[in-house]
């Protein structure tokens, strides 16, 4: 493997109202040919997740195993929840008020999402300590505009109201009783479910605005591949499900393509911008327009999941791009398990661009830089894709595709940067890791 090249950190620039490059206060940055000092603020962590309750409640316990399981992962799939990897996410729990003011615990990470389980204990045994954080968590939160979000849950109607009445800035909180969950044995998993979702609601809006205007941003929506000739009943299956669920939406070609509109270029758009579900029947790998919306969704690098539902003992070896996607599966028919891995997929794409759009603004990337990131190692598609859809070269304004470390391995390490050099010369391929280590050094 080619080792990137060794950093220059000895920059000299004239010091004719420049920075001292020995100032800590600046990040060395490339444009261009040209070597520039930025300020250099704090980067935040893009997402914090604050749980309340009181633990000596036992009905509140699997609602906190359910939210730590959805962001921190497990090794074996149990119940409605899928298994999958601690998405780095920082989660904290407290039974009483968090040691520092509200404004500071949700304004030290970029956003911060705060639940709080209602039960009776809790409410005799808060203390006005933890009735005046949470009245200024509120009110810092209603007032952030969307930068951080709350979710109040009383166990009974009347714990409701009891809440609001603690502090007059409570009352205005709309909270969500648990019996809106649905059935007593799904609650938990809905309700990390829902977590997962406002998250990913919360790190989009921290995004730009990349596609063309009126595309969504963050990958919200939810595009179900399916074959019709046998996965029609599993689509239409999952489809209830999202539907009976109200704060999901759900991208279907059956319903959602306009009378009128160029349906291939409708559907290539809805893969573009939208998490996929690959409903992987007997037929799906052999139907035109599941390929196709496969190698879209490699092409864009769109966050996806795969459902293997083939019920043959063999079966030959793949021909379309799945190696990146995590595969579930579902002999017991429990659709909750797809959905919970698919946000959590969501949600760990965005927070690597949300880590992304917070390095630029703390300086540590340029401002002018334009930027392709990818929340995977890209194929070669997807790479191809990103430059050439990259501007021409210009002086001053830098071109970085990123995407997380580790670095690619042998070959396709070097196979990615002759591809990146003639597509977009002068572009730099780069991990956060090795574009700090490469700072000041040429592409």
């Amino acid at each position: 493997m080619v080792e990137p090249p060794k950093a220059d950190f000895a920059i000299r620039l004239p010091r004719n109202g420049w920075p001292d490059p020995a100032d800590g206060r600046y990040t060395a940055v490339r444009a261009g040919n040209s070597p520039v000092l930025l300020p250099s603020m704090p980067v935040l962590p893009p997402l914090r997740i604050v749980l309340i309750h009181s633990p000596k409640d036992v009905d509140t316990l699997p609602f906190e195993e359910a939210i730590v399981r959805a962001f921190q992962g497990g090794k074996e799939a149990g119940g409605y929840l899928a298994t999958g990897e601690d998405l780095g996410i920082q989660l904290e729990v407290f039974a009483t008020a968090p040691p520092t003011r509200a404004a500071e615990t949700l304004d030290t990470f970029c956003h911060t999402l705060t639940i709080v389980l209602i039960d009776r204990d809790l409410l005799d045994k808060g203390g006005d300590a933890l009735w005046d954080w949470l009245a200024d968590c509120w009110t810092h939160v209603d007032g952030s505009n969307g930068r951080h979000g709350m979710i109040a849950v009383p166990f009974e109607e009347r714990l409701g109201e009891q809440f609001g009445a603690k502090r007059a800035a409570l009352a205005t909180l709309q909270v969500r009783p648990v019996q809106e969950l649905g059935e007593r044995a799904v609650r938990p998993t809905m309700l990390a479910l829902l977590a997962l979702h406002e998250c990913r609601v919360l790190l989009a809006g921290g995004l730009r605005q990349t596609g063309p205007v009126g595309t969504p941003t963050g990958f919200l929506r939810l595009f179900i591949s399916h074959a019709k000739l046998d996965g029609l009943p599993l689509a239409q299956a999952l489809r209830h499900q999202i539907q009976s669920i109200g704060w999901l939406r759900a991208f279907y070609d059956a319903d959602d393509l306009p009378p009128g509109a160029n349906w291939q270029r409708e559907l290539e758009r809805g893969v573009g911008s939208s998490l996929i579900v690959m409903l992987r029947t007997e037929v799906y790998d052999s139907r035109l327009w599941c390929q196709k919306e496969v190698r879209w969704a490699d092409e864009y690098a769109t966050p996806a999941v795969l459902v293997d539902a083939r019920t043959a003992l063999n079966h030959p070896a793949a021909s379309l791009p799945f190696d990146r996607i995590p595969t579930v599966r579902i002999p017991d028919g429990n659709l909750m398990r797809v959905l919970f891995l698919a946000l959590r997929e969501g949600l760990r794409f965005l927070y690597f661009q949300r880590l992304v759009e917070e390095s630029r603004r703390a300086g540590q990337l340029p401002a002018a830089a334009e930027l392709r990131v990818f929340s995977f190692p890209p194929s070669m598609a997807a790479l191809l894709r990103a430059c050439r859809s990259l501007s021409p070269a210009a002086a001053g304004v830098p071109r970085i595709i990123l995407y997380p470390d580790p670095p690619f391995g042998a070959g396709a390490y070097e196979a990615a940067q002759a591809l990146v050099a003639a597509y977009a010369p002068g572009a730099r391929l780069a991990t956060p890791n090795t574009l700090a280590a490469t700072t000041g050094a040429g592409p």
